[in-house]
């Protein structure tokens, strides 16, 4: 035998042990298959994710409650839908408006009507919103009262309110001439009472819009009922699918606006009765001042003999009445801030009172002098007959309130709609 060093033996590898171990491109491959499960099971778990908040999106948050009264509420989606409709509403009124040479004047400037109220409405969503939502708990609030007091509405008196909306007179009692009838947009948020003790101030413009902010046309005749009859067809047709191209509202939702003007109406003759013919009214003048201790020294001053009116000229905070000499109009109960209302209405008639406190109201508020100049019974025309008929009812509105546990919660404000936008609306974003 050679001597030398002997070779390592190689010691075989079973057929198993080399299945076993996986080659590069199957360690590549298996590693492909687990990223592209780890990708599937996180796009489903996205998937779901998304899927879960478009059902609490679009399912679970339109179902929640904004307000409620006793067992019956109002949703997140009844409320949208009601605030989407009446910005557009409100939107149609102000375009003529915001066209007009004096579209500053009236959309900036409370003394000039209710355009300005309206224009702020539309660029603080939370304050038409506010609005909105009072209006339909107080619909709810009426509704169960009805139901409670076997009151209903005929199909004759939701019409009256549709002919009402469109300015339509199917049997009107004269002949004289008149414009050709156009669609009136009679605001279906009625406009909320002033609680301040100043007269309107009037306008130094001249020109002023018509009550009915659309355009008129050329006064003819009037037209015979076929003619009239086709018209309120086509501004009912022409209105109807505009609401629901822009807010996505049917016939059956405007249909619903007026059975509940119609039982608005029926509730309040229910509850206060007819409109009055006459009210106790108080004629006053005031001198409104920032404090206490100015009132006083003006107070001082007429007990000494000065002029009330040259007082009030030179120092009243009040800019409605100040040019007046303080002088107020004729005035019943339910406009002044009660404070004002309590100290006008139980004053001896002549004397000089105050300092009346309102500062409490807000900024615009403050120490009054006053002087009564005289109170009586007074009739009312027809318009000061229906506002002091909707006071009362509020009233009664506040009282039901409190007695049905009616609530609003804070989930409105969040899911407040600000569309159709100012710019879908035709409007300017501000007036400078």
């Amino acid at each position: 035998m050679s001597k030398g060093k002997s070779k390592p033996t190689a010691i075989p590898i079973s057929p198993k042990t080399a299945r076993a171990r996986p080659t590069r491109s199957e360690r590549e491959r298996a590693v492909d298959r687990a990223v592209l499960i780890a990708s599937i099971a996180l796009g489903a778990v996205i998937v779901v994710i998304l899927g879960i908040a478009l059902f609490i999106e679009g399912v679970i948050v339109p179902r929640q409650p904004v307000a409620s009264v006793g067992n019956e509420s109002i949703s997140v989606a009844d409320f949208q839908q009601r605030v989407r409709y009446e910005r557009w509403r409100t939107g149609l009124e102000l375009v003529p408006i915001a066209q007009s040479q004096f579209a500053r004047e009236f959309l900036t400037n409370s003394q000039f009507g209710p355009y300005a109220d309206m224009y702020r409405d539309l660029q603080i969503p939370t304050q038409i919103g506010r609005k909105v939502l009072d209006r339909m708990v107080e619909a709810l609030i009426i509704e169960q009262y009805a139901r409670e007091n076997g009151i209903s509405v005929s199909p004759e008196e939701v019409e009256k309110q549709r002919f009402t909306f469109y300015g339509y007179d199917p049997n009107p009692s004269t002949a004289t001439p008149t414009l050709t009838p156009t669609l009136t947009l009679t605001p279906l948020i009625s406009p909320t009472p002033t609680n301040t003790p100043t007269p309107t101030v009037e306008p130094t413009i001249t020109v002023t819009p018509s009550p009915t902010p659309l355009p008129t046309g050329i006064p003819t005749a009037t037209p015979d009922a076929t003619q009239r009859a086709k018209t309120f067809q086509e501004d009912q047709t022409n209105f109807t699918s505009a609401a629901r191209r822009v807010v996505g509202v049917d016939e059956a939702f405007i249909n619903r606006l007026f059975a509940e003007a119609a039982l608005r109406q029926k509730v309040i003759t229910a509850v206060v009765g007819e409109p009055p013919k006459e009210q106790l009214q108080v004629k006053a003048r005031h001198i409104l001042l920032k404090t206490q201790a100015e009132a006083e020294e003006v107070l001082r001053a007429l007990q000494n003999g000065e002029s009330f009116a040259a007082l009030a000229a030179a120092l009243s905070q009040d800019p409605g009445s100040a040019s007046q000499g303080g002088e107020l109009d004729w005035t019943g109960r339910g406009v002044f801030v009660p404070q004002f209302e309590e100290a006008v209405f139980n004053a001896e008639i002549g004397a000089i009172i105050g300092p009346i406190d309102t500062s409490s109201n807000g900024p615009n508020f403050g120490f009054h002098i006053i002087q009564v100049q005289g109170r009586e019974m007074r009739p009312l025309t027809d318009e000061q007959a229906k506002q002091a008929q909707e006071r009362a009812f509020s009233q009664w509105l506040s009282e039901q309130r409190t007695a049905r546990n009616a609530q609003t919660f804070a989930l409105w404000i969040d899911v407040v709609p600000n569309t159709p936008t100012l710019a879908e609306l035709g409007l300017p974003e501000n007036i400078r």
